[in-house]
């Protein structure tokens, strides 16, 4: 093995995010429409108002991505009643975009290589990212991670990097970062000198250091 062991982010790397996203967010704008007097432009309108409301508002936090405020400030938006309905909705979103979910292609035969010698370094909630790690049987090979609700900052900020190689225990000339967010991931990892491997689902036009960063398109074409 090229590396000692391996910092890995969740989503969109592991798996297709934006396409669980999408379904799961369909689930509750259908829930809305067929429950209350609203059009499915308008819920659609308003999750993306609320959305953007709590990210200005809790900034770069862990906060900033629960789904929890975003649905609560959606149903206050088009006048629901929040307490009754917030949860109901969070669990029907939540609950479709765990199904929806599907691992790329290669995932479990790197994670088998690097069994045990793998930390998760992810941006959102604990609670709901160890409800994905035991819907994609990622605790079948990795025992540790690092959220940013854990760490109090976000990538790229070094705490989080820093947090992960402290628990399993080794330094950043010995470890691979592999992730989709050239700003979160690759840069995060670059400012502390560790190689990375960049997938770059999007197919952006970026400048790296291609000594510490390599670029793939996919999962499945990774290979230390």
């Amino acid at each position: 093995m090229k590396y000692k062991g391996i910092l890995l982010d969740i989503d969109n790397t592991l798996y297709g995010y934006d396409e669980s996203h999408k379904i799961a967010l369909w689930v509750v704008v259908d829930f809305v429409k067929n429950n209350f007097s609203f059009s499915e432009d308008e819920i659609i309108i308003a999750y993306h108002q609320a959305r953007k409301m709590v990210q200005i508002e809790l900034g770069l936090t862990a906060s900033s991505h629960n789904r929890v405020l975003y649905f609560q400030k959606m149903l206050e938006i088009l006048n629901i009643n929040s307490l009754k309905y917030s949860l109901t909705v969070y669990n029907l979103y939540w609950d479709a975009f765990l199904i929806a979910m599907k691992p790329f292609d290669n995932v479990y035969k790197l994670l088998e290589k690097y069994k045990d010698k793998i930390c998760l370094v992810t941006d959102l909630t604990a609670h709901i990212q160890h409800r994905k790690i035991k819907e994609l049987k990622l605790d079948k090979y990795i025992s540790k991670m690092v959220t940013s609700e854990e760490a109090g900052r976000e990538k790229p900020h070094p705490y989080i990097f820093m947090a992960a190689l402290k628990k399993i225990n080794l330094n950043a000339d010995e470890v691979c970062m592999i992730g989709d967010s050239f700003s979160k991931d690759i840069s995060g990892a670059s400012n502390l000198g560790i190689d990375s491997i960049w997938i770059n689902l999007k197919r952006e036009n970026k400048e790296f250091d291609s000594s510490l960063v390599t670029e793939v398109y996919s999962f499945e074409e990774i290979e230390i």
